[in-house]
Order: C-alpha cells, then sequence, then structure tokens
C-alpha cells in the first residue's frame, strides 16, 4: 500500500548480517531492568506452553543478556496482546516497575 514494507524487511536483515555485540565488559550486558512478555501464538519450533517458551528464552543465547526482572509467558494473544488483552499486559507492566520505585 505505501511501499514500506523492503525498510521493515532490511531491519531483520540487517539484525542477520551485524548481529549486536555490546560496546563493554559489564554482565549482564544490558544492565536496566528488562521485563519480557511473549505469547504462545508466536512461539518458536517446539515451544508449546507458556512455562516452555520463558525456559526457552531464559536458557537460550539472548538469556544472559538482560537484567530480567519479569519474564512472562501468556497463552492467548498474538503479537497486539496490548490491544487483545489489555489488562494482563499492563499487569506485567506493573510487576516489572513495582520494587523501581523510589
Amino acid at each position: 500500500m505505501n511501499n514500506s514494507i523492503a525498510t521493515s524487511m532490511r531491519y531483520y536483515a540487517n539484525a542477520n548480517r551485524y548481529p549486536w555485540t555490546p560496546a563493554h565488559e559489564r554482565t549482564p550486558p544490558v544492565q536496566a531492568p528488562v521485563g519480557l512478555t511473549f505469547v504462545t501464538y508466536e512461539n518458536p519450533p517446539g515451544i508449546h506452553t507458556a512455562d516452555e517458551r520463558v525456559q526457552a528464552f531464559r536458557a537460550g543465547p539472548q538469556g544472559d543478556w538482560f537484567n530480567h526482572v519479569n519474564v512472562t509467558a501468556h497463552e492467548h494473544g498474538g503479537h497486539f496482546i496490548p490491544w487483545e488483552y489489555p489488562d494482563a499486559w499492563v499487569n506485567d507492566l506493573r510487576r516489572t516497575f513495582r520494587d523501581r520505585r523510589p
């Protein structure tokens, strides 16, 4: 419709060609508190439940990159979970930031 698909695909192609590497030696590389919400609709092959999705991420190659404070997966929802299940998504946000207040 608006000829933007090439720009979108370019991002993914470049991410594969030039993977991110940290510019420092600190562990984890991303030290800011991170909350992640996954949905089982977008699971990688072989992952069937929400618990399996969380475990697959934690054990995967990017699991050690982040300072996880909340990693959640939901059985329902898709790419647009904030619109599909706003209450679940807001609860994830609250869990992520609840203990970060001064």
